[in-house]
């Protein structure tokens, strides 16, 4: 095998690049890489979906709540991309199933962060899941 720039010349002669040795993991440029949800075309004629709080969110049927051992967090991921959830979103899309209504989450939340009016939560719920469905991550469900 010769050695030139960086690469493995083989016999047949085909080129395979050579992990960097400064690269404390060879493998991360294979690995998924993750990044800010960019603005997604709003859903059906462009309108921004309305969330209320008899509606039943849900996850669209190609996005996946996963939890990242490694990173301890979790993401949201759908084809070729992936997000970056705080702990509240994911207590939030956690409890998106299509069964319980914004204000059934509402009302778990409010027991968990106890700190904040049920108002205040109620509005920032309404307002996180607008935007997830406009991205086309969430679907509510009247």
């Amino acid at each position: 095998m010769d050695r030139r720039a960086g690469h493995h010349v083989r016999a047949t002669g085909g080129l395979r690049r050579r992990a960097d040795p400064e690269d404390r993991d060879p493998l991360a440029p294979a690995r998924l890489r993750v990044y800010g949800v960019r603005r997604a075309r709003l859903g059906a004629g462009g309108r921004p979906r309305v969330i209320s709080t008899e509606s039943r969110p849900r996850l669209a049927s190609k996005v996946r709540l996963r939890y990242d051992r490694k990173g301890e967090r979790y993401m949201l991921l759908y084809p070729e991309k992936g997000l970056v959830l705080n702990p509240t979103a994911a207590d939030i899309v956690t409890f998106c199933t299509g069964e319980n209504t914004v204000s059934v989450i509402v009302d778990r939340l409010a027991e968990k962060y106890s700190s904040q009016t049920r108002e205040a939560l109620e509005r920032q719920v309404i307002e996180f899941l607008g935007v997830m469905a406009d991205r086309g991550l969430v679907q509510g469900d009247v």
